[in-house]
């Protein structure tokens, strides 16, 4: 139900969805209701993940983004934030993206799901600094949360539907 199969990722990959990665479905409806355009936008990616960052990458190039995926091995990240119009941060490390890289104007999506020592939980972008900047952005907790559990009750649905033979909408 969760869209991880390498079956699903390889359908996506080629443009025909079933099951679709729970996280970055659900981050692409908080956008889309959100009346967010992403045709042609320079979007970035932190973290390079099975669950997040590699799904979300081929949901953004399907939608018409340009999409730089960033991992630990990336040369100067702040670099590539600074110019990102759409930034999906999911690379679980709290406070990785000061507020000061986020582009004026930008999206940020914040995926980061981080326990502090003092049992707070927070995300991989400096919330208070980036809020000065974007014009959009997900709150940790309570942000694209919400919306992985809504994909994945669609994801359900989708499944007892195709296994009792309807077809796909």
């Amino acid at each position: 139900m969760d869209g991880f199969h390498p079956y699903n990722i390889g359908r996506l990959a080629l443009r025909a969805p079933l099951l679709r990665s729970c996280t970055p479905a659900g981050i692409m409806t908080l956008l889309q209701e959100s009346g967010i355009d992403i045709k042609g936008k320079e979007a970035v990616i932190v973290g390079a993940s099975n669950i997040v960052g590699r799904p979300m990458a081929l949901e953004l190039l399907l939608a018409g983004a340009t999409v730089t995926v960033c991992h630990r091995f990336t040369r100067d990240l702040a670099a590539h934030v600074r110019r990102a119009e759409l930034l999906v941060a999911a690379a679980g490390k709290p406070g990785l993206i000061p507020g000061a890289w986020i582009r004026e104007g930008a999206v940020v999506i914040d995926v980061g799901i981080n326990r502090l020592p003092d049992g707070r939980v927070t995300g991989d972008v400096d919330f208070a600094g980036a809020e000065q900047r974007a014009a959009w952005i997900t709150p940790v907790p309570g942000g694209v949360g919400p919306m992985t559990v809504a994909t994945l009750l669609q994801n359900t649905l989708i499944a007892a539907e195709h296994r009792m033979g309807a077809p796909h909408v």
